[in-house]
């Protein structure tokens, strides 16, 4: 027995509440980087549309789930070398948070299942938790 915790249901009921925190916390990072992958190709699009080539990144970054990363498409390649490093940027910005979203993701579903969170009872655990609150 830790000498944290009275008993072992105390224990587990502890890190259950403190798996859920980090669960939402995640959860708001991930929402988070959705925004800004949205904003940034809201940027692109307008980038694209000014420049009378056509919006096409936020439909494909708002497919998230389907997609691992967004690249330049070819006919994109030979575009004025200004707006190309522009978009270029953007798109490495999306990329790295693209990898962030699954990368949390993956870490908040291990946390799920390593702490039953989902299956838990959070006003139970909340009594019977080792917290001082």
């Amino acid at each position: 027995m830790d000498m944290l915790f009275e008993s072992e249901k105390q224990k587990e009921a502890t890190e259950r509440l403190l798996a859920s925190v980090r669960v939402r916390t995640i959860n708001s990072e991930i929402d988070a980087y959705l925004n800004e992958m949205l904003g940034y190709a809201k940027e692109i699009d307008s980038i694209l549309e000014k420049n009378s080539l056509g919006a096409r990144y936020l439909d494909r970054v708002s497919m998230i789930d389907k997609v691992d990363s967004v690249y330049l498409d070819e006919d994109l390649t030979n575009i004025d070398f200004r707006l190309k490093e522009e978009i270029e940027d953007l798109l490495k910005r999306i990329n790295t948070r693209i990898r962030l979203v699954k990368t949390n993701d993956a870490l908040v579903k291990e946390i799920e299942e390593s702490y039953n969170v989902d299956g838990s009872d959070l006003d139970n655990d909340l009594a019977e938790a080792n917290l001082n609150i």
